[in-house]
């Protein structure tokens, strides 16, 4: 079962940020329509990000949030917006030492959006396309029962994410990292 949504006002977008959300979005959208997979990599995005590795679920970190803006008077719009001012944004570390970034929200009801802090404790630094081809690839092993490998990386990118072909990776660096990190067994 995907998890469960956040409790107002965060807005959070697990699939670009957090790495045990991914590991279950790849393990149980196995069944989903290609159209709807590629739909799915599109909300990701194309530059870089930051990914919140660290042992957190999505609703924790949510709700040590809250807890953090109620203990400063801070959870309705007004005073958050004016705590924002005027770098339009602040950091908060929570109970595993990690740092994230409160900005403004702009859905109702969801003005408190959360990003991992860059280069934060549990975070690391990706790029997007690099994250969407070790998802997309990770499904696709799954769901047609095939090793990852180099042929399967790139039809995915080709058929999934409209990207062209990679000559190889190495676990050492970019796509090789991050190919080594979403599986995790899924």
């Amino acid at each position: 079962m995907m998890e469960q949504p956040l409790p107002n006002p965060i807005l959070f977008h697990p699939l670009k940020h957090h790495l045990g959300y991914l590991r279950d979005f790849a393990a149980q959208s196995i069944t989903w329509p290609e159209p709807e997979l590629r739909k799915a990599f599109q909300r990701i995005g194309g530059s870089q990000l930051d990914l919140y590795i660290g042992p957190l679920p999505s609703l924790q970190i949510a709700e040590e949030v809250i807890l953090y803006l109620q203990q400063r008077h801070l959870l309705t719009p007004e005073p958050y917006r004016q705590h924002l001012v005027p770098v339009g944004y602040r950091l908060c570390t929570l109970s595993d030492g990690s740092a994230w970034a409160l900005r403004w929200g702009l859905h109702t009801g969801r003005h408190v959006h959360l990003h991992p802090g860059r280069y934060s404790l549990h975070t690391l630094r990706i790029k997007a396309n690099h994250l969407k081809t070790a998802l997309a690839v990770t499904i696709a092993s799954i769901k047609y029962n095939q090793p990852i490998s180099l042929q399967l990386l790139n039809q995915v990118r080709a058929e999934w994410l409209e990207l062209p072909p990679v000559t190889g990776y190495t676990s050492a660096e970019g796509l090789g990292k991050v190919l080594d990190l979403v599986p995790g067994n899924a």
